[in-house]
């Protein structure tokens, strides 16, 4: 099944709109994707996929307007919905497809520029922690630092960091199974192109 955004965008109000965002990834994110390509387009969002030692990573873009979209939608106030749109945001899946449990620490991910810097990702704790200074008790859509899960288990939430519109880097991610650690990285992600006025 492929659902193309704009036609959502454009035929459901902006509730309902993000509500079908956030539930049709729970199916699959082929809602905005053909997901036997890395790198693969439609409605101008990408997405990258990897499956290694038992770990699998699916990252889509999320533009800004989506975002909005999905927080407002959840009752936040509109600086704070501003302030993490203003973030390079991705849609993510996560899968333990091996036959033990699988740990993986969003914190020592980096997002690594084309000029070699590497950037956290900012955490679900950083982004609670500056909610609750305002009174948000929010805690959801956004992936946890600190993931354990069986085999045969999934997550899905956002991942944020702190570059700007059509940004390009590389990801560099790790999990440890049966106590070995393992790493990969998708390169050439580029964070989703700015909104159209």
């Amino acid at each position: 099944m492929v659902l193309h955004l704009d036609y959502l965008e454009k035929h459901l109000n902006a509730k309902l709109f993000s509500f079908c965002l956030f539930l049709i990834p729970a199916i699959s994110f082929s809602f905005c994707v053909d997901a036997s390509s890395n790198g693969g387009s439609v409605a101008n969002i990408t997405k990258w996929k990897a499956v290694s030692h038992g770990f699998s990573l699916e990252m889509v873009q999320v533009k800004a307007d989506y975002v909005r979209a999905v927080f407002l939608a959840r009752g936040l106030p509109a600086d704070v919905v501003e302030k993490i749109s203003q973030y390079c945001v991705f849609g993510n899946i996560i899968r333990n497809q091996s036959n033990a449990q699988i740990v993986s620490r969003l914190s020592d991910w980096r997002a690594v520029t084309r000029d070699g810097v590497k950037h956290k990702l900012k955490l679900k704790s950083a982004w609670t922690k500056e909610w609750s200074k305002k009174g948000i008790a929010f805690r959801w859509l956004i992936l946890s630092e600190d993931q354990s899960f069986d085999a045969g288990d999934w997550i899905q939430g956002f991942s944020t960091v702190a570059l700007k519109p059509g940004q390009q880097f590389d990801l560099h991610y790790s999990w440890k199974l049966q106590g070995k650690t393992y790493s990969n990285k998708f390169k050439g992600v580029t964070c989703a192109p700015a909104s159209k006025s």
